[in-house]
């Protein structure tokens, strides 16, 4: 795993693309795992970012879950650009990335798939400490998801 400072480096580079799709899982990763999936919300900062993603150009913004897609807009908490956010199951996500004709990907996930090279992979650490994937940038949890969108949203809006 590389280190913060590199992560936000990556985030000054892939915010310049000329198109970008943001990939983030839902459960673990946009909202905390507290047990009972019925009690899943996204942080407010997740979704605060990613409204404010969904409202750029050149931006394509998807939440990768097996729940159903209506379920997953209700838990993101977002506001009325909810409309461009694009709901993809986990093994849709490579034709997603070709449909939005992106040129950078940032994943957001607990196992970085389908990237490639420039693109910038975000892996939250499981509870027990361990990760998935040994590619990307570990985070801890979810409000530190909440930091990374937040600020690829404040890189993005500067463009």
């Amino acid at each position: 795993m590389d280190d913060l400072d590199e992560l936000w480096r990556a985030l000054d580079r892939v915010a310049a693309a000329p198109e970008l799709l943001v990939a983030c899982d839902f459960d673990g990763v946009l909202a905390p795992d507290l047990g009972d999936p019925d009690d899943a919300r996204a942080e407010q900062l997740s979704s605060e970012s990613l409204n404010i993603l969904l409202a750029l150009a050149h931006t394509t913004v998807a939440v990768v879950s097996r729940r159903d897609p209506d379920d997953v807009a209700q838990l993101m908490r977002l506001s009325g650009t909810k409309g461009g956010l694009r709901h993809v199951m986990p093994q849709d996500v490579g034709t997603l990335r070709a449909d939005a004709d992106a040129m950078v990907r940032i994943s957001v996930d607990e196992g970085p798939r389908h990237l490639r090279e420039g693109d910038v992979a975000v892996t939250v650490m499981n509870e027990d400490g361990s990760t998935t994937t040994a590619s990307g940038y570990l985070v801890v949890d979810t409000e530190s998801v909440s930091e990374v969108l937040e600020e690829l949203a404040r890189l993005r809006r500067g463009i």
